[in-house]
């Protein structure tokens, strides 16, 4: 039975592929009767990676071919299907799923990622089911049957990334397709709908931040940059609601670990002039958060350096870059907000090229 289930999913997949055909309109309406019943394929053959593979492989391409081309009704049955399939899929694999150490080896490495092709078409699948043209055709309801909220779609992506957090950070972050893919829906999710990352339950809070965290410093800058937005939109929406309270309630240092990584790891390192502006926004929220506490911090990391030099111009920089009337109006909206990330953009512009003079140059 395994290999004739295998063997359907693989013909379904030779036809999804097809989308340059003469009339491709009759693909979707010869995928959509189906698309339930091999959703359905995912309760029987979970436990079966190469199954598996196949079915978010089948799904992820019709998606990408297609979608421009469906019905809404098409689209409908597609976001149900792959809401299902997620759904089955989370359930009796991605939890219980072990990542292995990563080889040194290239062969390896590529042949390790290989297997984890399951997990990267079902982040490409919530990416493709989260575009603004899905969403609309979805959302809009006619005549003959209702639409689906775009708040559906988006717990259905908000789902399935909850499923994936607890994975990405034990290692599958070291794979360059993985991880830019990763940090695409991430990067979408957190500036999107900031305010539901906050309410995550804090263990997969916790693994949200440890990516964004290791993103910020990689040597990819689409990671980089899309880390760094992340960091800043979940500070901002904490400047904004307090939405992190709890979570700071358990462990209040947060927001502490954040300014020291993203000034040690990004700012003074040479990696920040691909990244300098991303940088200087996510700064400019993390300070304002609280200013005191964060003038603390600086305390603490000036002692890293043993030339009493070099921590007094330390000192003296951030002196400047510290700026309690402009700090006090970064949750502005409008002129006044826009002057505001202006100002500080130009201020940690000068305050970069000042630093690096004393810490990097020689």
């Amino acid at each position: 039975m395994q290999e004739l289930a295998c063997l359907s999913i693989l013909l379904y997949g030779g036809v999804v592929l097809a989308s340059e055909m003469s009339e491709p309109e009759r693909i979707p309406l010869f995928m959509t009767p189906s698309l339930p019943h091999l959703s359905d394929l995912m309760i029987y053959y979970a436990k079966d990676l190469t199954i598996c593979g196949a079915l978010l492989k089948l799904f992820k391409d019709y998606a990408e071919n297609f979608v421009a081309m469906l019905t809404r009704d098409q689209s409908l049955e597609l976001f149900s299907a792959s809401a299902s399939l997620l759904k089955h899929y989370s359930e009796h694999h991605i939890k219980n799923r072990v990542v292995h150490k990563r080889s040194e080896a290239i062969e390896d490495m590529f042949e390790e990622e290989q297997n984890y092709n399951d997990v990267l078409c079902a982040i490409q699948l919530l990416i493709l089911l989260g575009t603004k043209d899905f969403t609309i055709i979805c959302s809009t309801s006619t005549s003959t049957s209702a639409g689906i909220e775009t708040g559906q779609i988006t717990d259905v992506i908000f789902f399935g990334l909850q499923q994936l957090l607890p994975l990405m950070t034990q290692g599958l972050l070291h794979f360059p397709t993985l991880c830019q893919h990763y940090f695409s829906l991430v990067g979408f999710m957190v500036e999107t709908y900031p305010e539901k990352l906050c309410r995550l339950p804090y263990d997969l809070f916790n693994s949200l931040l440890d990516s964004l965290l290791f993103g910020i410093s990689h040597m990819d800058p689409f990671v980089a940059k899309s880390s760094l937005h992340g960091l800043a939109a979940l500070a901002r929406e904490h400047l904004r609601t307090q939405a992190l309270a709890l979570h700071l309630s358990m462990k209040n240092d947060i927001f502490d670990n954040c300014n020291y990584r993203l000034i040690n790891e990004v700012i003074f390192q040479p990696i920040i002039w691909d990244r300098l502006e991303p940088a200087g926004n996510a700064l400019l929220v993390l300070i304002a958060l609280d200013v005191q506490r964060f003038i603390g911090l600086v305390n603490t990391i000036s002692q890293q350096f043993g030339s009493d030099d070099k921590q007094r111009r330390l000192h003296a920089a951030f002196e400047i870059l510290i700026q309690p009337e402009i700090l006090a109006k970064v949750g502005a909206e409008g002129k006044e907000g826009r002057f505001v990330r202006y100002q500080f953009k130009s201020d940690f512009n000068k305050f970069v090229r000042d630093v690096h003079s004393f810490l990097i140059l020689k």
